[in-house]
């Protein structure tokens, strides 16, 4: 849950990211208040994706239980732990890299930022073929499991996104990115929620807490910082919020739905 939760909102926000600039745009001093953006600081984006990713790969670690089972795991390449290592070092490596020059020249390489929203993509569909490749496990072996982790993870990185610009939700392309991915988590809950219940578990309950809290809940503050009814770094805070409560919410669910 650590790794999945912490790595998947770095890696959901360097793909949105690569895709909207993480709200990068000329925006109007009566609109936002551009003298606190993140942008002042753009560094910032790929520092926090960097401590994300490394408290993520912590709980990785905790989870194996000793060094040792990992130096085991990654001499394996088949395996999907390794696979999410060797891809999660990929991608650290390219954070660190985009720090660096973001550092130095005091604003982001987009091409940097597009290989490393590339990276993420694999390590997010790497991260759900993990599980969906359990297949003594029924709840998990669906076809909705990989989408459930990549989407979720993108959903959380629109909100990252949201949270570390106050002017990101100004730009069309970010606002936009946070309700398609709330709407794409939404019909993925739906599918992921039909196949448990066709193999006879119920965890309807927290997923339909979860596409209330997330998709629905995410969306109306959007909406809501938009059209200036919420101020722009508090719109920011509770779009990151309600999406990171509504994925945890989904991913407790799937792992409860694997353990009954």
């Amino acid at each position: 849950m650590v790794f999945t939760m912490l790595a998947g909102l770095a890696a959901g926000a360097y793909a949105v990211d690569a895709l909207c600039g993480n709200g990068r745009v000329a925006c109007r001093t009566d609109a936002v208040d551009i003298s606190h953006a993140a942008f002042a600081r753009p560094w910032l984006f790929p520092l926090a994706c960097l401590v994300l990713l490394g408290l993520g790969l912590c709980g990785t670690l905790a989870h194996l239980g000793q060094p040792l089972r990992f130096v085991n795991g990654m001499a394996n390449p088949g395996s999907m732990i390794a696979q999410e290592a060797y891809w999660s070092i990929a991608f650290g490596l390219v954070i660190v890299v985009d720090l660096a020059l973001t550092k130095v020249r005091g604003a982001s390489v987009r091409p940097v930022r597009w290989v490393g929203g590339l990276i993420a993509a694999g390590l997010m569909v790497v991260t759900g073929l993990a599980y969906y490749q359990s297949l003594g496990l029924p709840a998990w072996s669906g076809a909705a499991t990989v989408p459930l982790f990549l989407v979720g993870d993108l959903a959380l990185g629109a909100g990252l996104c949201a949270l570390l610009d106050r002017s990101a939700l100004a730009n069309d392309n970010v606002a936009a990115a946070n309700v398609a991915a709330g709407i794409a988590f939404a019909a993925v809950l739906c599918a992921f929620g039909l196949h448990v219940a066709r193999i006879g578990l119920d965890v309807t309950g927290l997923l339909i807490v979860s596409g209330i809290v997330g998709p629905l809940a995410a969306s109306v503050a959007v909406a809501a910082t938009r059209a200036g009814m919420l101020p722009a770094r508090i719109g920011g805070v509770a779009v990151c919020l309600l999406a990171v409560v509504g994925v945890l919410l989904a991913r407790v669910a799937f792992f409860a739905a694997g353990l009954m």
